[in-house]
């Protein structure tokens, strides 16, 4: 079920020096998180195009991963920015988390600590 990759989920932060034009960039949250790639379907494509919105990923994480719209995630070299968070049951007894993802057209440095 998250058996597709690893991802990290990250916050846009300010790291602007004083007099300087702004600049942000991605503060990493929690990483190592099991993700599973899900199918788009067309009734989630046209939704999101009838909303002016853009869906270019969808994945699945474990229940207990804290994430909310407008976060970012990184998945090798791609960043995304979260558009929608739902909460799903898979099975019986598993609960996941899925995520909208929009692939961001200009990547953002990303800070280590």
């Amino acid at each position: 079920m998250f058996d597709s990759g690893i991802c990290t989920i990250c916050n846009k932060t300010e790291a602007s020096v004083a007099g300087l034009m702004p600049h942000e960039v991605l503060t990493p949250r929690t990483e190592n998180v099991y993700f599973g790639t899900r199918s788009i379907s067309y009734t989630r494509l046209y939704e999101a195009r009838g909303a002016d919105s853009q869906i270019d990923k969808l994945i699945r994480v474990p229940e207990d991963v804290s994430v909310e719209p407008d976060d970012y995630i990184i998945i090798g070299s791609d960043q995304y920015r979260v558009d929608a968070v739902a909460d799903v049951i898979v099975r019986r007894s598993t609960r996941a988390r899925e995520l909208s993802l929009v692939r961001l057209e200009d990547y953002l440095d990303v800070v280590t600590s």
